[in-house]
């Protein structure tokens, strides 16, 4: 009864997903077309069950959100994603990460993720939480970024890119460089004002026309994956979403859902998405000035 039940309610998303296709942007000099709204995968590994977690990576491929973000320290998402990923492959730009600053454990890091994963190859891969490292260490011999060029050479990989939550300037540095294709920074409308990926990461990714993906969209203090509402800002969902969507050359908002439901919510604001009001602004501006009082330096060192 259970298998009947969800067949249909697959059957069902299917039926109802919209036929144009979720808006586009062109991720910098990749010249990747990726949809606005991207999967994040925290909360799938970590809070969902595998039933549960293949419904919504099935109603995301319906609904058109195919840039799909994972890593190895999310729990159980590279195991349930490698339980779809060889029949939906080719519409998907999949994206995993390397926690670390060593060249041959970067290889060894994705070697396994790709064995995970079922898949020979992922489109892109970023360094995990840059601001942990020290840039001589990740752009010297040896370091991440020699690892990461061997797996392109090897097919293991088309583009590199950073992640980060903390120590911006770390990432500067490191984006300065010029060697990395896509940058996704934790940014949002309380995190501007303790972090300001926006001001001190952004222009630097403009000058090398480096593909800008946002995360921690939602805003939230660091507290897991472990329900739905945790952390989040229901109220204020559409608009965070619109603030990282109107920052100037942010191609995609990534975003961990638990729900079809809140999938489908995301695809409304991003398909009738427009910038931001003045009105809005100021708005947001209020209640994050008051969010990043309360929250502090939640993810760590700030500067």
């Amino acid at each position: 009864m259970k298998a009947l039940f969800a067949t249909a309610f697959a059957t069902k998303v299917r039926d109802a997903a919209p036929t144009s296709p979720l808006p586009t942007r062109t991720l910098g000099r990749t010249g990747e077309k990726v949809p606005m709204l991207g999967l994040g995968f925290g909360p799938v590994g970590i809070g969902l069950s595998e039933k549960e977690a293949l419904e919504l990576m099935e109603s995301a491929i319906d609904l058109g959100v195919n840039y799909w973000d994972t890593a190895p320290t999310y729990g159980r998402a590279q195991e349930f994603m490698g339980k779809i990923l060889p029949k939906v492959r080719d519409k998907v730009f999949l994206v995993t990460k390397t926690a670390t600053d060593n060249g041959q454990r970067a290889l060894a890091i994705l070697e396994n993720s790709l064995r995970t994963l079922n898949t020979d190859y992922v489109d892109l891969v970023h360094v995990h939480n840059i601001g942990d490292y020290d840039p001589n260490r990740v752009l010297g011999k040896g370091g991440v970024l020699d690892g990461l060029r061997q797996a392109q050479k090897r097919g293991l990989v088309r583009f590199v890119g950073l992640s980060g939550h903390l120590r911006p300037s770390v990432m500067a540095k490191v984006l300065d460089s010029g060697e990395f294709d896509v940058v996704m920074p934790a940014m949002n409308f309380a995190d501007c004002f303790t972090y300001d990926f926006e001001g001190k990461v952004l222009p630097i990714a403009r000058k090398h026309k480096v593909g800008i993906v946002a995360m921690k969209v939602m805003a939230g203090p660091k507290s897991g994956y472990g329900h739905p509402n945790e952390g989040r800002m229901a109220d204020y969902a559409d608009l965070a979403i619109r603030y990282v969507l109107s920052l100037p050359d942010v191609a995609c908002a990534v975003i961990g859902m638990f729900t079809i439901d809140e999938l489908k919510r995301n695809c409304k604001t991003v398909r009738n998405f427009k910038p931001l009001t003045e009105g809005e602004r100021k708005r947001l501006e209020i209640l994050g000035k008051q969010l990043a009082q309360k929250w502090g330096a939640h993810y760590g060192d700030p500067t």
